[in-house]
């Protein structure tokens, strides 16, 4: 597609991000409909389900050819022809949605021929929309934002689902070698702070495609680094362990998570 063809979609999809933001908060004042999926802490709402519906009925009305990934419907298949793919999470911090009605975001990515054309992070509550455009860079509600200083593993702030890294020993270290440990429980949100440099890093063991597709477009555009626990490449498509930091923070926070 040409580059008038990607700002349609981007303008498009701003608008969506838009009235699904509008559903979300016209939910608070509803009766949720909870269910639990690997475990209890592990939550998907009705209006998890009806926010990727909405954005799969707008893809599918306005790009019918287009193949569509998303965490609450994860039996649609994506096919050898990857030519355009979305991925979408409706809401990225369900708990956090539930609990506490806020730090949690919405998650979409564009994808031609696996090459990460548009990404985009909501951050619904405070309505701040940040964006990444293969080329042309990241924004943050039309806002350009230049890309994070470079942050030691030793004086910055670390990002670490400590869900699933209870009684692990990298993460006693990293809590020593690091300046602090934080974490949302939301990937998104907590990807927004390396994106804006309040973080150094932020990595988590277990992740969804669409966990982290539209961060993988965020770090190609900031210079940031992402892989896979063990240094090899993250596959858009693919779950599991990744990580996205800053250089000057990358090899040291690599060689504790190496040891997950």
């Amino acid at each position: 597609m040409n580059k008038s063809s990607i700002q349609d979609i981007h303008a498009h999809v701003l608008m969506w991000l838009e009235e699904a933001a509008h559903m979300i908060r016209d939910s608070f004042a509803e009766h949720l409909m909870i269910e639990t999926k690997s475990n209890r802490k592990d939550l998907v709402t009705n209006i998890d389900k009806n926010v990727q519906d909405f954005f799969t009925r707008k893809i599918t009305e306005y790009y019918p050819t287009h193949q569509i990934l998303g965490e609450e419907s994860t039996e649609q298949f994506i096919d050898r022809n990857r030519e355009h793919v979305w991925i979408i999470d409706p809401i990225d911090g369900t708990a956090n949605f539930v609990k506490q009605q806020d730090h949690f975001c919405i998650l979409i990515s564009y994808y031609e021929n696996d090459i990460g054309k548009l990404g985009y992070i909501y951050d619904v509550m405070n309505d701040d929309v940040y964006y990444a455009i293969e080329n042309v860079g990241v924004f943050l509600n039309d806002r350009k934002l230049p890309a994070p200083p470079a942050i030691s593993l030793h004086e910055g702030l670390v990002s670490v689902d400590v869900r699933n890294w209870c009684g692990k020993p990298c993460l006693e270290r990293l809590a020593m070698e690091a300046f602090d440990l934080r974490y949302f429980g939301c990937g998104g949100i907590d990807s927004i702070h390396v994106i804006t440099g309040k973080f150094a890093a932020f990595a988590t063991s277990i992740a969804g495609p669409w966990d982290k597709a539209a961060q993988l477009i965020f770090a190609k555009e900031l210079g940031l680094c992402v892989s896979k626990f063990d240094g090899s490449d993250v596959n858009y498509l693919e779950g599991g362990d990744w990580v996205i930091s800053n250089k000057a923070a990358y090899e040291d926070l690599l060689a504790i998570v190496k040891r997950f």
